[in-house]
């Protein structure tokens, strides 16, 4: 017994020393303070990094956006791009009704200067147009076979398919035939 009295007592065989207990307990409280700061401080700075719900799904609404966004431009430009691809067919197809009003006149003016008097006979069936449009007489294979195929009964497909050509070019080369 004489033991356990001398381990409860100060050194010089005094009482207990309270103080001792106090100060233990102050700087475990501290430590508590501290490391419940220093937790909270984490929390809070987690959590102002992490975006909130609503900044969630803006985030995941603003690639759908600019699909949208970048749908219609490239919609728009492929609206301009045709505009302008038929506005430049439509002075094509003006310049070229142009040019052959230009070659029938001089046709009818050299066939007028040079045939006789008496009617002639009308041909039997009008001579394909002339390759060029310059008053050349040669006569173009690709638009003789397609004004057979078509006196054929061949549609403008049928015959690009078959020729291995465009769809248009045929199409264009039966407008341009001569009634």
């Amino acid at each position: 017994m004489a033991e356990a009295l001398v381990l409860s007592t100060s050194g010089n065989g005094s009482a207990p020393m309270p103080w001792v207990a106090m100060m233990t307990a102050l700087v475990l409280v501290g430590f508590g303070f501290y490391m419940t700061f220093m937790i909270r401080g984490k929390i809070a700075r987690r959590n102002a990094a992490r975006p909130t719900s609503r900044e969630l799904i803006e985030q995941l609404k603003a690639p759908a956006r600019r699909r949208n966004i970048d749908a219609n431009t490239h919609t728009a430009e492929l609206e301009q791009i045709a505009r302008r691809l038929s506005a430049q067919l439509d002075n094509k197809a003006r310049r070229l009704e142009v040019l052959i009003d230009e070659a029938d006149q001089r046709i009818a003016a050299l066939g007028g200067a040079s045939e006789p008097t008496s009617a002639p006979a009308p041909p039997a069936a009008p001579p394909p147009r002339t390759a060029g449009g310059n008053g050349n007489r040669r006569t173009d294979a690709l638009t003789v076979a397609v004004y057979e195929q078509a006196d054929a009964g061949l549609s403008s497909v049928e015959i690009a398919q078959q020729l291995d050509e465009q769809v248009g070019k045929v199409e264009l080369i039966l407008a341009l035939r001569e009634p």
